[in-house]
């Protein structure tokens, strides 16, 4: 077999940078009284202006705004409410949250989402509406289900949960039918923690559904409720979060399609692997990198996932039928064989947006050598070959903590159980056996004569962050926006380069 990471290489991963880290302080720090809708205002223009979308509500999860979409237009028991077999299990709770009947469709072959033709066959007297999914970030066929639509007098709510920045005919998804619903839970795209957001064009539908998630308060009576409303709210902080996320967006699908093009060309040559579609003028913004198994290979996704897993990668097998669910089971109405072929034959591989061409270069290393076998290239390469080495060496070094290294740039803060033991020959093997080129100490209070003794060792002053005090907390804290009045030191932090 070939080497095997210590660490497996996780299945999705968030982009999150500095200015993320800004707004979510800043709405810590500010985002109050007067001034606690400030970011929730924010996001949500700043998600109509992305989309090309007139009105959007901010909400706890895409499963709270897909129960609002429907009770939005009164969806209630006695109704059919039409959506695919492939997809995440809330697509189908929503609607069984408002009483109404899930009817299951199969999915085309070529894009993996709902099939108009089963959507046209499925509608009876009692549909009220169709839920198109953008499975794995592909748009759905929207002109086709729109129309049938409109023929019907039915609504369209898109389950956009996994499609944020994916692009059908130029428009984004989230702007292509009556209603739509995405997530950002903390596997999605655009992340944070968790959250959704619903939007619409329609006036009307917008009004319902902002008086409806806000608890059906009166417009004019102060705590004066006329129906039964629902909480479905976001905070301030998370909002904030998520405003950075959706000024990122391009930058992150482009990250997760450089991704996605890594893996197509490791693979190249590779026979019998179908992967994610992306049909003319579409952008699919590849959430999940997604091979089906051919049948030629003789083996299912189970197998090949216990496989990976074996060899430190995790991944994660294609959604179930929602009608392999045991609540689910009695609403099938005709066969889903593509649906159930998908998820037999396909699994989803490790695909974050921050992944490195060295961890796709592993795992691609490691699935031809399932497939094929006598694969002959070193699976662990670049910085995982580093970090490899840092983890069997670092049990040499007792009384050192290593706070985050870094083993792209090679970089690492150091700190002592005993200040007085760091010595030219320590800092000397951490060079030679570690690899690292600089390393960086922290020196709280500032003392003069702990940092003469670091700059004898070759240390250089670097960034000097204020340090406050907080009452109740027994330390003092970095500086992040209280009022500079408040700063009581600066911890110094010390660099040496190699």
């Amino acid at each position: 077999m070939l080497e095997i990471l210590s660490k497996p290489i996780l299945v999705s991963g968030s982009s999150v940078g500095p200015l993320e880290v800004h707004y979510a302080a800043d709405a810590a720090q500010t985002g109050w009284n007067e001034k606690c809708f400030d970011y929730i205002k924010r996001f949500e223009q700043t998600v109509c202006d992305t989309l090309g979308v007139k009105y959007a509500v901010a909400t706890p999860s895409c499963t709270a705004a897909l129960h609002l979409s429907l009770l939005t237009i009164g969806v209630k028991a006695g109704d059919e409410v039409i959506l695919p077999d492939s997809t995440w299990v809330a697509t189908a709770n929503a609607v069984s949250y408002t009483g109404a009947t899930p009817v299951f469709v199969d999915v085309c072959q070529d894009d993996w989402t709902m099939d108009p033709d089963a959507v046209e066959r499925a509608i009876t007297p009692k549909t009220k509406a169709i839920i198109p999914v953008h499975l794995y970030g592909h748009p759905c066929k929207m002109d086709r289900l729109n129309a049938i639509a409109k023929a019907h007098g039915l609504y369209v709510i898109e389950d956009a949960a996994q499609s944020m920045g994916s692009l059908y005919h130029g428009r984004h998804t989230g702007s292509l039918g009556d209603m739509a619903c995405f997530s950002f839970h903390g596997s999605k795209i655009v992340v944070m923690g968790e959250g959704g957001v619903f939007t619409t064009s329609d006036e009307s539908l917008y009004n319902r559904a902002k008086f409806l998630a806000d608890v059906a308060k009166h417009p004019t009576k102060r705590f004066f409720n006329d129906e039964v409303g629902y909480k479905f709210r976001l905070s301030n902080l998370q909002a904030a979060f998520g405003t950075a996320q959706m000024e990122r967006l391009e930058e992150i699908v482009a990250k997760k399609r450089r991704v996605f093009q890594w893996y197509r060309e490791e693979m190249d040559g590779v026979e019998g692997l179908e992967w994610n579609p992306e049909l003319p003028d579409i952008r699919n913004n590849y959430w999940m990198v997604t091979p089906v198994l051919d049948e030629s290979w003789g083996h299912d996704a189970d197998w090949l996932l216990a496989e990976l897993d074996k060899r430190a990668v995790s991944g994660r097998p294609f959604f179930y039928r929602i009608t392999d669910f045991p609540m689910y089971r009695q609403f099938r109405r005709e066969q889903t064989p593509v649906a159930r072929r998908l998820h037999e034959r396909g699994l989803n591989l490790p695909c974050g947006a921050e992944l490195t061409r060295e961890e796709v270069k592993y795992v691609c290393a490691h699935l031809r050598d399932i497939l094929m076998g006598g694969e002959g290239s070193k699976p662990i390469t670049g910085w995982l070959d580093r970090r490899e080495r840092f983890l069997k060496e670092q049990a040499g070094f007792p009384g050192v903590e290593f706070i985050n290294p870094d083993f792209h740039a090679m970089d690492c803060e150091i700190s002592l159980e005993k200040p007085e033991e760091l010595t030219e020959g320590l800092l000397g093997r951490l060079h030679r056996e570690l690899g690292f080129k600089r390393l960086f100490i922290r020196e709280s209070g500032g003392g003069s004569a702990a940092i003469g003794r670091l700059e004898s060792l070759g240390f250089v002053e670097r960034q000097r962050i204020p340090m406050v005090r907080v009452g109740g907390c027994p330390e003092s804290m970095e500086l992040f926006r209280q009022p500079y009045a408040d700063v009581q030191g600066y911890d110094v932090i010390l660099m040496k380069a190699f």
